[in-house]
């Protein structure tokens, strides 16, 4: 439930919220109490003796009309006939209250005025004697005056604890601001912030090695996500830069290998027939070739323009060197792609070749459409290869057979090509064996793309 970061940070605020609530309660419940409760008579010395006044000089019958309108959400006012036990007689207070100069307050000088106050608990004690109590608060001051006809008018104040009054209304809305702010920032920093920098020491320790430790996938939700991508992405760097090694050493172990054959063939010659090297000049192009298509494969330079596959295809497969046998679910079902044609027909010929070279005579090429896109498979008779290849065969230079000679295959790029390709267009290259017999390699072009 608090694993995100958004959960963690409503949950902090919601939680100092309700800090900040019961530490004004708690404030409220001790000495301090006092002085808020004096602040609060003062203020309403006005009012108080004004209802007084309206009390005793209306009839009796709009009694409860002035105090409804006296009351609001922090006072209520009513009449009963004799003192409650619990109050006592405040020289100070009373003071406060009848202190100021009016003829109104000097009314009040000889009567009997007593106060108390009550805390959260013992409020809470007398709404469930008295459940038709609705005053809610979480301290009171509780005011009694003595009437000239001896019944009791009793008020009670819920003083606000944060002052209105300059200066201290500023002082301390500005101190209250600064602690919650305060404790704020300290948990962010504590329950975010934290994690946040365990995951930059982290990553600033990423290596590429395979000793090298990963980053520590902890923390909130988001941060995990985080980390795991950032493991996926070391883990691509890894596979990419290995890669490149194996390039650059299957060149230099190519090239070396073209090199020695031609000084061979011409070791104590002073001249030779270029039919004997031409050969291994072509091998060693070629090789370069593959390469330089593997290289740029997946970061084509070539601008991407409109292809309608099922037309694009059924004419590279009229102008092979081999027979294809083109099976379409529907023929009139257009699917229209954004892409390279170079880039495509480099993929599908690679394909093709691939289908040639294993097969037993018979290459067919396969086109279904379907919810998930436009499926595109060139299937062969040959003798597929073992399920535990299916996914090695696209790495650069592996061949099942385990060389690179022109006379079987070629140099082991293809596939890797075809797939590197694949990926730039959006699409999924998958290999299967077909249960017929011979492999299918099958391109998936989402359905998204299609026009």
């Amino acid at each position: 439930m608090f694993n995100s970061i958004l959960a963690r940070v409503l949950a902090l605020t919601f939680g100092l919220l309700v800090l900040t609530l019961a530490a004004l309660i708690l404030i409220m419940q001790t000495p301090l109490s006092g002085r808020v409760f004096d602040r609060a008579i003062s203020d309403s010395a006005d009012g108080i003796t004004e209802l007084v006044w309206l009390i005793e000089t209306s009839p009796t019958e709009v009694e409860g009309a002035i105090l409804s309108t006296y009351a609001s959400r922090s006072r209520v006012a009513w009449i009963d006939d004799s003192f409650d036990a619990a109050l006592a007689a405040d020289g100070a207070r009373q003071t406060l209250l009848i202190g100021i100069d009016s003829a109104v307050a000097e009314r009040l000088r000889e009567r009997d005025i007593r106060f108390g106050e009550f805390g959260a608990l013992e409020l809470a004690r007398m709404r469930g004697a008295n459940p038709d109590l609705f005053y809610n608060s979480s301290s009171t001051l509780h005011i009694a005056i003595a009437l000239e006809d001896r019944r009791v008018l009793n008020i009670w104040l819920s003083p606000s604890i944060i002052y209105t009054e300059r200066p201290y209304g500023l002082i301390f809305l500005v101190a209250l601001l600064l602690v919650v702010t305060g404790v704020l920032g300290f948990a962010l920093h504590y329950v975010i912030m934290r994690p946040i920098r365990a995951l930059e020491l982290d990553a600033e320790r990423v290596g590429l090695a395979e000793t090298a430790v990963p980053v520590s996938e902890t923390g909130p939700l988001e941060l995990r996500r985080l980390a795991h991508a950032l493991n996926r992405m070391r883990l691509r760097l890894d596979g990419l830069i290995r890669e490149r090694e194996q390039i650059m050493v299957a060149i230099a172990h190519d090239i070396r290998t073209g090199l020695t054959k031609l000084r061979l063939r011409t070791d104590g010659r002073d001249t030779i027939p270029v039919a004997e090297i031409e050969s291994d000049l072509a091998q060693m192009e070629h090789l370069l070739s593959d390469m330089m298509a593997y290289a740029r494969a997946e970061s084509p330079v070539v601008e991407h323009e409109l292809i309608e596959l099922r037309a694009f295809l059924a004419k590279l497969a009229e102008a092979a060197p081999q027979h294809v046998d083109v099976i379409q679910d529907n023929p009139l079902d257009p699917f229209t792609i954004a892409g390279s044609r170079l880039a495509i027909s480099r993929m599908f010929e690679n394909l093709l070749a691939n289908a040639r070279a294993y097969g037993k005579g018979w290459v067919g090429l396969r086109l279904e459409r379907d919810a998930e896109g436009l499926r595109i498979a060139v299937e062969d008779n040959g003798p597929g290869i073992p399920e535990a290849q299916l996914d090695r065969v696209f790495e650069p230079f592996f061949r099942g057979e385990g060389s690179r000679n022109r006379a079987t295959g070629g140099t082991g790029l293809g596939l890797g090509i075809a797939r590197a390709i694949a990926h730039t267009h959006g699409a999924q290259i998958r290999l299967s064996n077909r249960a017929a017999g011979g492999l299918r390699a099958e391109v998936v072009f989402p359905a998204a793309m299609g026009m």
